[in-house]
Parts: C-alpha cells; structure tokens; sequence
C-alpha cells in the first residue's frame, strides 16, 4: 500500500514522465514509433489518474466539490436526449451534447483553453466517423485533457472490447441499455454533497419505471 508521500512522489515522477512522452510524439516522424509512444503516453496518463484517486481517498476528498462539467458524446439524438434527462434528474445541472467524436474533442479543448474544462465524458463506442475509442485516446493523448475522466458507453460487453478500453485508459465502461440506475451507481461519486435542505428545495426526486428509466415529471400548468 503506498504511504501519502509516496503516491504524491509518484504523481510527480509520472507527470514529469507524461511530458516527456508528449515531447517525443511531437518529433516523431515515424508513424510506428508515434503509435508506439502514444501507447506508452496513454498509459502513464491512466496510472496518473489513478494515482489521482489514491490520493483523494487519503485526504478523503470528495471526487468533485464544485457542480461538475458534463459532455454526452452520441451520433443518436435520441440517446443523447435521454442520456441527458437522466443526469439532469441525477442532479448534474452542467450538461452539454456533441453528436460526434469530433466535435467532442474541439468542444473539450475549446473548453480547457477558456479555463472551463469538462469534468466528465459519457461518450458511446460506435459511431458514424471516429469512434468512443478514438475519443478517448485522443483525450488521454492531449495535455490539456489530462485529468479529464471518460466512460464509455457500448453494447458490447466481450472480454477483448473491454481490455481495448481498459488499455486505452478508461475511467469506466457500461453496458447499454443505460437507465438511471445504471448512471447512479457509476457517476453519483461525481455530484457535490449538498444539505438535506437545499435538496428537498431544489431537486425533483426522479420517479424509477419499472425498467429503472428516470420518468420526467409533467410540469405544472
């Protein structure tokens, strides 16, 4: 078990690590040995992050004290749609969508460039251009993104899919269909603690079907 001076050792040893991987990709002209860094670059960034959590749990510090960040990353609006609604009734109240991995990647730099990252990615693995995948490990690659923790959302739940992701740095993997219990249990950690008080005033206690959907309370007339 690593002591609190070890791991905030640790920490330092990998960023120092992290940057020099980053300094090598850039002058790296060879596409084999790019894939090989980035690989390597990938997992120095996941063993950062747990080291990250390690250290929390030390100081016992809440995963996020300050109302997170959220992007949905789905090529189906519909999902998107739902997606959204069931962290809404979760409590997240800064949730934001791109329907590619694409403009998820220029959403997130956008967003770290302003000061204002994104905390949370929820992003699905198949889509029409660039993957989950191809997110993630575009995430985990940029030094702007570093601490940014990424699900990923499939309907694949094989052995071989999952270590893919794992290597590839995930914080997490769900299988579909997602329902509000299935988000509750893997992203409730991230909502800020709030008084007994200021949650009977100020959010709406989701209705659970029968299927664990979130059911939206029709709206007083």
């Amino acid at each position: 078990m690593l002591t609190p001076k070890e791991a905030n050792c640790l920490k330092a040893i990998l960023v120092d690590s992290i940057n020099q991987q980053r300094a090598l990709i850039t002058k790296s002209s060879n596409l084999d040995a790019t894939e090989e860094l980035e690989t390597k670059l990938i997992t120095r960034v996941s063993a950062h992050n747990k080291i990250k959590v390690i250290l929390n749990n030390f100081q016992n510090t809440p995963q996020s004290v300050t109302m997170p960040r959220v992007l949905v990353v789905d090529d189906a609006e519909s999902m998107i749609g739902i997606t959204c609604t069931i962290l809404s009734e979760m409590g997240f109240r800064k949730v934001d969508s791109a329907n590619s991995a694409e403009k998820a990647l220029t959403k997130l730099i956008e967003a770290a460039d302003e000061e204002s990252p994104f905390h949370l990615v929820l992003t699905d693995w198949e889509m029409e251009g660039e993957s989950g995948l191809d997110l993630l490990k575009n995430i985990r690659i940029h030094e702007k993104l570093l601490e940014t923790d990424v699900f990923i959302v499939s309907s694949h739940g094989e052995q071989a899919i999952i270590l893919k992701a794992i290597q590839a740095g995930v914080t997490g993997y769900m299988l579909k269909p997602i329902n509000y219990n299935v988000l509750a249990k893997k992203l409730s950690g991230y909502l800020p603690e709030q008084d007994d008080a200021a949650g009977k005033n100020n959010d709406i206690t989701p209705k659970i079907s029968a299927s664990g959907q979130a059911v939206v309370p029709s709206k007083s007339k």
